[in-house]
């Protein structure tokens, strides 16, 4: 049971946070650096879901994602509708290795695995538009782009946890087999 409310519980997650990243405005202070709340999202749902449902989480995650960066300039797609759903598998069988760990109440790895996972989503994209603009630009203002939201990143996976764990612990494990009083 909670499987599925996991699994019904990502997509609107994964909108409501593509929605919410596009309307907050980048943070001038960090170079204009931008919230990116996705892969932490993810990060949260790989750690909770079991091996199969962190893969169709991945799926609907990098699809929703890659539809709203598909970007195509002069005719050609800078980022490739499919490299994200790659990337969230990747990430996502990596962080559900930390599973025992998360179910065991141990939370901290939501926090280095959202900072990895999320500058290391901002890299690739850079990467791929970098490859197929032909050019490499690596300067400061790249750096801080890519770093500073897995540090944002790392900020806010203590308040998501704080937000969805009493949710997480009023749904039984089996409710099949959960006593009624």
């Amino acid at each position: 049971m909670k499987t599925l409310l996991g699994l019904a519980a990502i997509i609107p997650g994964v909108v409501a946070a593509l929605l919410l990243q596009e309307m907050l405005p980048a943070v001038n202070v960090l170079h204009g650096a931008r919230f990116v709340f996705v892969p932490m999202i993810f990060c949260y749902a790989a750690l909770a879901l079991p091996f199969p449902a962190m893969l169709f989480a991945a799926l609907v995650t990098g699809l929703l994602t890659d539809l709203m960066y598909l970007h195509v300039v002069a005719g050609r797609v800078e980022i490739a509708l499919g490299c994200s759903i790659v990337f969230f598998v990747i990430y996502g069988s990596i962080s559900n290795g930390f599973r025992p760990a998360f179910s065991r109440g141990h939370w901290w790895p939501l926090i280095p695995l959202s900072a990895l996972g999320t500058s290391s989503f901002l890299l690739m994209q850079f990467l791929m538009i970098t490859l197929r603009r032909e050019e490499l630009i690596f300067d400061q203002a790249v750096i801080w782009r890519v770093l500073a939201p897995g540090l944002l990143a790392a900020l806010f996976a203590p308040l998501l946890h704080a937000m969805i764990r009493p949710f997480a612990l009023l749904i039984p494990e089996n409710p099949l087999l959960a006593k009624s009083y």
